[in-house]
């Protein structure tokens, strides 16, 4: 059955109005009329069976149906903290980190880092607004009944400081080759699990250093040098598998 993020406020009401992308999305995209059912879901607590009831040129109507709380899924909270990277880069991280079971994403400007964005921008902020919308996408394709949250664009360095004493922090770095991502990982899963990616370039010494002293254990992904894209895909894929979420 199709589904829908709705914000939770929507979902509270007993005919849901639909507009714009998301209109286009149910009558263009799927094809979907008068008496279909779709799935509408807040991304946090609450999903519910609704039915189309009326479809307009600019707008449709559905009737909530059912509603239903969602289980909190019992898997540690992982956050990935990415450097930026050229082009589109992000939006692709963002996507499949969706798929992976990521709970958070942090964008962070580098010293090394090949795109920079101005923090207060608004650019910027339109590419929140983007990243946000892939990570809802890739959560209603992948059936996740929760979104990841994307955050704004931040320093590496504050980012680092302002991750969770008490959960698993971990920097992959290409220098690392005594300690590999999977060694790092002690036999009682954390709540909470930092994974920080790197740009293009990689990291400076005197990055890793700072995160070293906030508590980061720098790791390694194998022998060989992966896209900065790349790395996180797999640290997430090594994580959802040693997590019991994949595999």
């Amino acid at each position: 059955m199709s589904r829908l993020f709705i914000d939770p406020v929507k979902l509270a009401e007993d005919v849901v109005v639909l507009v714009d992308e998301d209109h286009r999305y149910l009558t263009r995209v799927l094809r979907l009329g008068i008496g279909d059912e779709v799935v509408l879901f807040d991304g946090k607590s609450v999903e519910a069976s609704a039915r189309i009831i009326r479809v307009g040129p600019r707008a449709l109507e559905l009737k909530v149906e059912e509603r239903r709380p969602v289980a909190a899924i019992e898997r540690p909270l992982v956050t990935v903290i990415q450097a930026l990277g050229k082009g589109d880069k992000l939006d692709l991280v963002v996507q499949k980190a969706t798929e992976l079971g990521a709970a958070r994403i942090i964008p962070v400007t580098t010293t090394r880092a090949v795109s920079r964005l101005d923090s207060g921008a608004i650019r910027t902020l339109s590419k929140q607004a983007r990243w946000q919308k892939i990570a809802r996408e890739a959560a209603r394709q992948s059936g996740r009944l929760d979104v990841p949250e994307v955050e704004g664009v931040t320093s590496l360095s504050t980012a680092l400081k302002a991750s969770p004493k008490d959960a698993l922090k971990l920097m992959l770095w290409e220098g690392a080759r005594e300690t590999s991502l999977r060694q790092a990982l002690p036999a009682t899963p954390p709540r909470e699990i930092v994974i920080v990616v790197g740009p293009e370039g990689g990291f400076t010494v005197e990055e890793v250093d700072a995160a070293r002293h906030v508590g980061f254990e720098p790791v390694g992904l194998g022998p060989r040098i992966l896209r900065t894209e790349t790395a996180a895909l797999v640290a997430l894929s090594i994580l959802g598998y040693a997590l019991g979420d994949l595999g």
